[in-house]
């Protein structure tokens, strides 16, 4: 099997309240680095598009 499978494998058996509350924990972590709050929903919205199911990921389709 290839590693990936593994990951997708793992992605889906992961509760999804308890990735949210592991997405709040990270975000609340690095909320620091941002002193304005439109930067902070912005890097909230590129983290969360990053993390989609998306088949391919770049700026445009993650904008869509």
């Amino acid at each position: 099997m290839k590693t990936n499978d593994h990951a997708v494998a793992a992605n889906h058996s992961v509760d999804p309240a308890c990735r949210q509350e592991a997405f709040e924990g990270l975000m609340s972590r690095i909320a620091g680095r941002f002193t304005r709050v439109e930067s902070r929903r912005r890097a909230r919205k590129l983290v969360l598009g990053l993390l989609s199911y998306l088949p391919r990921k770049n700026c445009w389709t993650i904008t869509e």
